[in-house]
């Protein structure tokens, strides 16, 4: 009697110690991307980043996992990285207009405007009424336009 009761101890005791792993199996990357977006609001970016990345752990391929960890990674002045996860969004859904305008945000950070206006024309073409890409699009066509005009006069 005394070895049953010791077997059910030990199971007991088994499945104690396991529920945490079955727990964590159960988490998905919407369960993450949510958090993910909660603690963004809550302006805890260093932890939303974190939470995208584990959205992205469990599904490499949720394009709006990588277009929120771009925001985030832009947020925190990581521009090469965030433009990393922009162009991972794109490649994934590439009729993603909101990444291709994040993009083009990012580049005007880095002050590549002619960067930033095929990512912002690209966003206008996806989605022709997106109409704060078209006016960030006119406003750096300016600048590009600008800054290649030259005037031959002289006075």
């Amino acid at each position: 009697m005394q070895s049953v009761s010791l077997s059910l101890v030990i199971v007991a005791l088994i499945c104690t110690l396991m529920v945490p792993v079955y727990a964590g199996a159960n988490e998905t990357s919407t369960d993450w991307f949510m958090k993910g977006l909660d603690l963004y609001n809550q302006d805890k970016i260093d932890e939303s980043l974190q939470a995208y990345n584990r959205a992205l752990e469990l599904d490499p391929n949720d394009y709006e996992a990588w277009n929120n960890k771009g925001i985030d990674e832009g947020l925190l002045g990581k521009y090469d990285d965030a433009l990393v996860s922009f162009g991972n969004a794109v490649a994934i859904n590439e009729s993603y207009a909101e990444a291709w305008y994040n993009m083009g945000v990012i580049y005007d950070f880095k002050e590549y405007y002619g960067s930033a206006v095929q990512a912002y024309k690209r966003a206008t073409q996806l989605n022709p009424s997106y109409q704060k890409a078209l006016v960030r699009r006119n406003a750096d066509t300016d600048v590009v336009m600008a800054r290649s005009l030259s005037c031959a006069c002289s006075d």
